[in-house]
């Protein structure tokens, strides 16, 4: 086997690691944390980081595995089709946007994260709106304002998910991302 052969192995063998590792570790914040606050998860910002560091490919997959396995565990349904869908793109578009970025200013991790989030919120939520038929404002005004959902939050579920993003992001974002890529990369 030639040198370029084993290099392009090994590096698709840590690509696929990567996937590996953090689609089962989202599965795993999924199942512990459904019982804590809703949508206060690091779902959407491991999806990011996988992006940033595999690529957008890698990324698109974490995205997808993400949701589409922790759904089995809780219960798959037809909204399994656009979450998965949804999260696969944020990790795409992680990819596309920062994968080849060298330095990482915490302050655009944070609103590119949160800009993601929303993006994944707002987009699921028009989706679920047409797939269900009820009008997509009132799905949006269920995502930003509290007790909107026949009073079942007493905060807007949309903002926390984003927040959540964007504070992971901006704190541990950059660090985080070096050190896996030191390993995979």
């Amino acid at each position: 086997m030639s040198q370029p052969e084993k290099t392009s192995s090994t590096h698709k063998t840590r690509v696929l690691a990567l996937v590996a590792a953090l689609s089962a570790t989202n599965v795993a914040f999924r199942a512990a944390l459904a019982g804590g606050p809703p949508n206060i998860k690091p779902i959407a910002f491991l999806v990011i980081v996988a992006g940033v560091v595999g690529g957008p490919v890698p990324g698109f997959a974490v995205g997808w595995l993400s949701m589409t396995l922790s759904d089995l565990v809780f219960g798959a349904g037809i909204w399994t089709i656009e979450t998965s869908g949804g999260m696969a793109v944020v990790g795409l578009l992680a990819g596309l946007l920062w994968h080849h970025a060298s330095t990482f200013d915490r302050w655009k991790m944070a609103l590119g994260g949160f800009l993601l989030t929303m993006l994944y919120d707002v987009g699921t939520s028009v989706v679920d709106a047409m797939i269900f038929n009820y009008p997509w404002f009132s799905s949006l005004l269920a995502l930003y304002v509290p007790f909107i959902s026949g009073g079942v939050s007493p905060y807007p579920f949309g903002p926390a998910h984003e927040l959540t993003t964007a504070v992971l992001l901006g704190t541990i974002g950059p660090s985080l991302i070096a050190r896996i890529r030191k390993v995979y990369q």
